[in-house]
């Protein structure tokens, strides 16, 4: 064993010395490219057509400057990237199958999750999992943009519905109208108009019903403006009240065109009844129209009886059962002063007609559970019949629901 210094030239070096082994320079070569085995005194033979660095012949790892280092570096670190993106995506799979089964949890619990709900079909749903109290059911029924607010999606499109109905435009003709008449003529005193009012010389002037000079001086169009007029403040505002929120739900359900032939027709038919009972008055208002849609709308009831959704049913019973009781309520209410009895019932009478003409193509065999396409409605053919049920009951959410309660 002996050792050697190592002597750097300009050409590179191949040490393959180790412990025992002499150190050999690239000169030491012959002419073939062969180790000089008399120099080395071993056979220790290098391939100097790919050198490599000192360090791998020292039995130490490859030089800094090595290329063999860089080559072996530049893998090891594309082996890393490749094992960090596998771990990466098992990562990301693994998140994916737990939101999976998260939203597959949450969907089971929603469907065996019970809600009540309040519904108009002018101003929308509300769904709550706890009963509503009497007091939301009651702001819902009178007012149900104070339980719903004035900014909301729902708001804004029941606004929409609201101020864009037929209802909505008579109202305020008819608003106008007595305005106008106060404005020129004024006010009487209540033992005059207990209706606080204008005089009934002023109504009759106006247009109001008048059998004699609608028969013997043809003003056959005083069937029509009579149901415009009011006799006063207290008859206008109830009047105004069923027919903008009862009315309004009404004409979203049926249509416009629809509701404004009820409408009309019956006003006119019900003055035309109260000139025949009663030619010796002066008669004003809309409640023999309003009658006209109550009838209307129990005939409505009637007619999709067997095309009501299985969760409406009940509700669908108590509404008929209560409207009912309400014309019975009308027609005993009619019988007091300054009421009307034959325009009321001639009302309902012609409103129940109409609506069995306009609404006849719905009626179904016992066996049919839809009806045909409402274009009014915006319903699909072969869509549920929609029905106004009392608000708050328990039910699943259905895009045709549109119950209600007056």
């Amino acid at each position: 064993l002996f050792s050697a210094l190592i002597v750097r030239t300009r050409h590179p070096v191949l040490e393959m010395a180790t412990s025992g082994h002499p150190i050999v320079r690239q000169d030491s070569t012959t002419s073939a490219g062969q180790i000089d085995p008399q120099i080395l005194g071993a056979a220790v033979v290098a391939d100097s057509q790919n050198p490599c660095c000192e360090g791998v012949l020292l039995g130490r790892d490859h030089s800094i400057d090595c290329p063999r280092r860089f080559a072996r570096d530049v893998a090891m670190v594309r082996d890393e990237e490749i094992a960090m993106a596998l771990q990466a995506a098992e990562m990301h799979a693994q998140q994916a199958f737990y939101q999976r089964r998260q939203l597959q949890l949450q969907q089971r619990q929603v469907i065996h999750t019970e809600y009540y709900q309040l519904t108009d079909p002018v101003w929308g749903d509300i769904l709550s999992q706890e009963p509503p109290s009497f007091v939301k059911r009651f702001m819902f029924g009178c007012c149900p943009c104070a339980v719903l607010g004035c900014r909301s999606k729902e708001a804004v499109r029941g606004w929409r519905r609201f101020l864009g109905s037929f209802s909505t435009l008579l109202g305020l003709m008819q608003v106008a109208a007595l305005l106008f008449m106060i404005l020129l003529h004024g006010m009487v005193s209540p033992e005059q108009n207990p209706m606080l009012g204008p005089h009934y010389h002023v109504l009759d002037a106006a247009g109001a019903k008048n059998a004699a000079k609608i028969l013997l001086a043809g003003e056959w169009w005083r069937m029509f403006t009579a149901e415009f007029l009011h006799a006063g403040w207290i008859h206008l505002i109830g009047n105004l009240v069923v027919q903008l929120r009862t009315g309004c739900a009404l004409e979203v359900l049926w249509g416009h065109w629809p509701w404004l032939a009820i409408y009309l027709s019956s006003g006119a038919y019900a003055t035309l009844a109260s000139c025949v009972f009663h030619p010796d008055r002066i008669g004003v208002g809309s409640s023999g129209a309003l009658c006209g849609l109550i009838g209307a709308w129990l005939a409505f009831i009637v007619i999709t009886w067997n095309q009501t959704l299985p969760a409406d049913m009940s509700s669908r019973n108590t509404q008929a059962v209560s409207i009912a009781g309400s014309i019975v309520l009308i027609l005993v209410s009619s019988f007091l002063p300054l009421m009307d009895m034959a325009a009321h019932a001639g009302g309902l009478v012609i409103g129940t007609s109409v609506s069995m003409v306009v609404f006849g193509n719905r009626l179904a065999d016992e066996d049919s559970d839809y009806n045909e396409q409402d274009s009014a409605c915006g319903l699909g053919e072969k869509s549920p019949v929609p029905t106004l049920a009392t608000v708050g009951h328990e039910s699943k959410v259905s895009p045709y629901l549109t119950n209600y309660s007056p």
